[in-house]
């Protein structure tokens, strides 16, 4: 249920961001979606690795696994979502697709993965 909720705050976070700077025109679609996402994931690194997995057994090593999921993430996410919107979907729509997946991965690889 932690998960969950974390998870619930940094979407919002992240998806309030994205729209924000996106449809403001202040930033592109995919600059939109990196600085979006390195938001939220700075937060959640630090909930969900003090709170939702009761704490960092090795803060260094979680970091760099974290580093290297949040990466993966990032490239997909602004690869789908640059696609889907030049195609003509929305750019809520194609964020919220993206965020589905991502969550769906999340959760299995910060428990079994990323904090232990």
């Amino acid at each position: 249920m932690l998960y969950l909720g974390v998870g619930a705050m940094t979407a919002f976070l992240e998806l309030v961001l994205f729209q924000g700077l996106y449809s403001s025109g202040i930033v592109g679609v995919a600059p939109a979606n990196v600085i979006a996402v390195l938001t939220s994931a700075t937060v959640n690194f630090l909930v969900n690795g003090n709170v939702t997995f009761k704490g960092l057994q090795n803060p260094v090593r979680s970091l760099i696994k974290y580093a290297i999921l949040f990466v993966f993430n990032t490239i997909f996410s602004t690869t789908v979502i640059s696609l889907l919107v030049s195609i003509g979907w929305p750019s809520f729509v194609a964020k919220v697709l993206t965020m589905l997946c991502v969550v769906t991965w999340n959760f299995i690889l910060y428990r079994k993965v990323v904090f232990v």
